[in-house]
């Protein structure tokens, strides 16, 4: 619990109300025993040991309270008050208790004070502040004969804003004051807009691209802009958004941890990693190389794991991929016999590790940062990215910004402590909530405010956009203060009855005030953005827009933004050749009108240097490697063979499906996953089976588990219950095959046939004798695909397999022995109380047997070359599918 940061904010917050409040750690225990808290009697015990360490430092540390309390006890009396004439005070409802003490201790020297407000727009509202006193001056500034003045009109808002902000405030209760909220408006004009988005992501594009529309369409600047959301947890989810959409953005998040940059984080974890200050485990170590040091994505770091795995077994080792990628980056030679561009980055980490750990006796931190900093290369690659345009240029900008932030606090530190651990440091930055030194902070110029509603406090914007607004998320209903109450410690020292506060009601009025004040910070343009689907409604507060506001669905089809005009146009220009124009040669390809004009929009922005505008950039135009085919079925070998084509079993069904998977799959190799792993495990464990029995099954699953790279431990857990009931049903159909009495000819049995064109050769998983003597052959399968009984007559794997053993071929099986057909053993799925399935293929006749000849010569001749077509189909569309051939097919590669 005390790790939580809720636990600490409202512990944090607790302590504030108790110094606004007059009270002291004592007291607050007190208080807590008398009113039945525990919660406060063991806040002012903590709080009391808190003060006493803090009184052991030679600097006076104070929070924002203690400071107001120790002003307001100085004020009185304090000579540097005494050329003051005059004090003004802007959002007076936004004044904390301490902050009107001060107000009134001032007041008491004779000063004039001035304080304007609105309470329909208070950002917080804890009893006893500037909200509930803004309808009696004369308890807000402590003084006898204030007046109260309410303003007539509203100058900021036009009419149809100020209507729907009145709309809004109106909802809310009484703060002691109501006649404010008939001001009008002084002028006529402004306009609301919803949009609607299927999706978070289609919502914030609209929103993007409306930002964009107001400011390259109506002049209306960056800076004159903003967007709000409930919650400061959405900000940066809002910020990448908008990024994306190539609009400009700022946050006001005060205080940024610089652990929360990636670049920041990763420099700190390498060098903690090196001097000992955090074990190098296997989630570090491959944090590590996920991150900008080791430059890795998953699928590499999976490709190393698997080379580390298999060396280890081929040295007869038993260590799994964990423990192998920590001795990695501990022992940077260990990475030397692993010949893969993965590997030589990896080499590179680790011995960058190394060095730190060399130096880690003799350096300060700032010196260890520094080194990493210089062997890493990111300077060069970051200055470089920084010094461009889009969203590449902006993130590099960032990481530079975070880099500098940390040398900052590290040098700081050092001037500090020159005796200090370095590791104190590095445990201080990596797990501190309140940080050491923030971000570089970024100039409001030409850039858009993303928020939350108290950061517009104050401020006034052309276009406010107010994103986000989802039922659960705004208003957000859940009671505050559910551990601490910290807001209930007011009221009781006020004498307030807690039991005739109604929460809910309180917590809804604290939603709208927010609400309002985000909507009312517009001058021309209000943007209220939500998501709508099954899943997510949009809030409530939508409801309070007049019938006619008008209602934009989601993002528009085309992107409003340079890199979106530049696809557009690229379409159009490509899209538009002709292949011969009336009268020209027809050798001579022109474009149409459309596409000419768009070649000649991309010709001016390319000579504006915009990217993916030049030709230069594109893919695809770079004339084919080859056009050779891969086997030249015309060639003779020396020995007078004709050229065939290697013919896998599995591969006749894959190349029929797609021609362009089979070709690459088979040249650029296919990617295994965790499925096809534990299939290959189950085929060894039946290869090697000698027993039926489960669990010594089972042991040869759990031995070669480590070679299985899986990333969760919760898809760990569900693989094993997987493998489980495979194996238990492996071992159902051995037990099975036993009983009726049958015989293992042979396993794993290898055949090579030439046929015509084709040189047909794979590996029989079993061949077996049944009772009555005739010979089956047996394919094992794991998937989940279950064929249909047309699909299994037609099964190229079990037909090769019957081709093979009428030809001879299978040393397995016995000479003169009769064929009874070929079957596959499902142990994926059961049927009629058993755990497998075995769908039979019957013993091909000749006229099945010559049928599947000639598709096997066909597959050959395909196969061979050198055009290979996408025949577009559930395996490359499909979500799940992961067919190879999917990004040659999918709109934004093919147009």
């Amino acid at each position: 619990m005390r790790r939580l940061r809720g636990f600490r904010t409202e512990l944090r917050e607790l302590a504030m109300r108790m110094t606004e409040l007059g009270l002291d750690p004592v007291a607050l225990e007190r208080l807590g025993d008398r009113e039945g808290r525990p919660a406060w009697s063991a806040a002012g015990r903590f709080l009391g040991r808190y003060q006493l360490v803090l009184d052991q430092y030679r600097a006076e540390y104070l929070d924002s309270a203690e400071l107001l309390a120790s002003a307001a006890l100085l004020a009185p009396t304090s000579p540097r008050l005494d050329r003051l004439r005059l004090l003004l005070i802007d959002d007076v409802q936004d004044l904390p208790r301490g902050a009107l003490d001060v107000v009134r201790a001032i007041a008491r020297r004779g000063v004039p004070v001035v304080a304007a407000g609105d309470p329909d727009v208070a950002g917080s509202g804890f009893r006893g502040g500037g909200l509930e006193l803004i309808g009696r001056p004369e308890g807000l500034i402590g003084a006898a004969g204030a007046r109260l003045l309410r303003l007539e009109r509203s100058h900021r808002q036009p009419a149809a804003l100020r209507a729907f902000t009145a709309a809004v405030t109106e909802r809310i209760g009484t703060a002691g004051a109501v006649g404010h909220r008939a001001a009008s408006a002084t002028r006529p004009g402004g306009a609301v807009l919803r949009i609607e988005g299927e999706s978070r992501a289609r919502e914030l594009a609209a929103v993007a691209r409306r930002l964009r529309e107001a400011h390259l369409l109506e002049g209306v600047a960056w800076e004159d802009m903003a967007v709000v959301v409930r919650s400061g947890s959405l900000v940066p989810l809002v910020e990448r958004a908008l990024r994306l959409g190539e609009v400009p953005v700022r946050t006001s998040a005060a205080g940024t941890p610089v652990r929360e940059a990636p670049a920041a984080r990763h420099l700190l974890l390498a060098v903690a990693a090196a001097v000992g200050a955090r074990e190098l485990d296997a989630a570090l170590a491959e944090e590590l190389l996920l991150g900008p040091l080791g430059g890795l994505d998953r699928i590499a770091v999976r490709r190393l794991r698997l080379a580390l795995r298999t060396e280890e077994l081929a040295g007869g080792g038993t260590r799994g991929s964990d423990e192998l990628l920590v001795e990695a980056l501990a022992e940077p030679e260990r990475l030397a016999t692993v010949d893969s561009s993965q590997a030589r980055r990896a080499a590179k980490l680790a011995h960058s590790l190394a060095q730190l750990r060399e130096r880690a006796e003799r350096s300060s931190v700032e010196e260890l940062l520094w080194a990493l900093w210089e062997r890493s290369g990111l300077a060069e690659i970051w200055g470089t990215q920084a010094a461009g345009s889009g969203t590449t240029a902006v993130e590099a900008n960032r990481h530079l910004d975070a880099v500098v932030a940390l040398f900052e606090a590290a040098r700081r530190y050092a001037e500090r402590s020159p005796d200090a651990d370095v590791g104190y440091f590095l445990d201080e930055m990596l797990n501190a909530d309140v940080p050491e030194d923030t971000l570089a902070p970024q100039a409001d110029e030409q850039t858009v405010l993303v928020t939350t509603p108290p950061g517009t406090v104050g401020r006034a914007f052309a276009v406010v956009a107010v994103a986000g607004l989802q039922e659960g998320v705004w208003p957000n209903r859940r009671l505050r203060g559910a551990i601490f109450a910290p807001q209930e410690l007011a009221e009781v020292v006020d004498g307030v009855d807690s039991g005739t506060v109604d929460r809910r009601r309180e917590v809804l009025g604290d939603e709208l005030r927010m609400f309002a004040l985000a909507v009312s910070r517009a001058s021309a343009l209000l943007v209220l953005s939500c998501t709508a689907n099954d899943e997510e409604e949009p809030s409530p507060f939508l409801r309070l827009l007049p019938p006619d506001t008008a209602v934009q669905a989601g993002a528009a089809e085309r992107p409003f933004t340079l890199r979106g005009l530049v696809g557009r146009l690229r379409r159009e220009a490509a899209g538009g050749v002709l292949e011969s124009a009336p009268g020209a040669p027809s050798s001579e390809p022109v474009l149409s009108a459309r596409a000419g004009g768009a070649a000649r929009a991309l010709a001016r922005l390319a000579a504006e240097d915009v990217v993916g505008a030049h030709p230069d950039d594109w893919y695809g135009l770079a004339e084919p490697s080859t056009v050779h085919p891969l086997v030249d079925l015309d060639a003779v070998h020396d020995d007078g063979e004709p050229a065939r084509v290697a013919v896998s079993p599995s591969a006749i069904d894959t190349f029929e499906t797609c021609p362009l998977h089979w070709f690459l799959d088979r040249v650029g190799g296919g990617s295994s996953n965790v499925s096809s792993g534990l299939g290959t495990i189950i085929h060894d464990v039946m290869e090697r089976a000698e027993t039926h029995d489960v669990e010594r099954l089972w042991a040869g699953v759990d031995e070669r588990w480590p070679e299985l790279v899986i990333e969760a431990g919760w898809q760990e857990q569900a693989e094993r219950r997987k493998a489980r009931s495979l194996t238990e049903a492996l071992a159902e159909y051995l037990q099975d095959f036993e009983r009726r009495g049958g015989e293992l000819l042979g396993a794993e049995s290898g055949f090579e046939i030439a046929d015509g064109r084709a040189r047909l050769r794979g590996t029989i998983d079993r061949v077996e004798r049944d009772p009555d003597g005739s010979v089956v052959i047996v394919d094992l399968k794991t998937g989940r695909a279950v064929p249909s009984a047309a699909k299994v007559a037609e099964h190229p794997q079990l037909a090769a397999y019957q081709l093979a053993v009428e030809a001879g071929a299978v040393p397995a099986v016995p000479a003169g022995a009769q064929l009874g057909g070929a079957k596959l053993v499902i142990v994926s799925s059961g049927v009629r109380g058993r755990r497998y399935r075995e769908p039979v293929q019957e013993r091909f006749d000749e006229e099945r047997r010559e049928a599947f000849r000639r598709r096997v010569q066909a597959a050959a001749e395909g196969m061979a070359g050198r055009v290979f077509l996408a025949r577009i189909d559930e395996h490359c569309l499909a979500p799940h599918a992961f067919g190879d051939c999917k990004v040659h097919v999918i709109g934004e590669v093919s147009g």
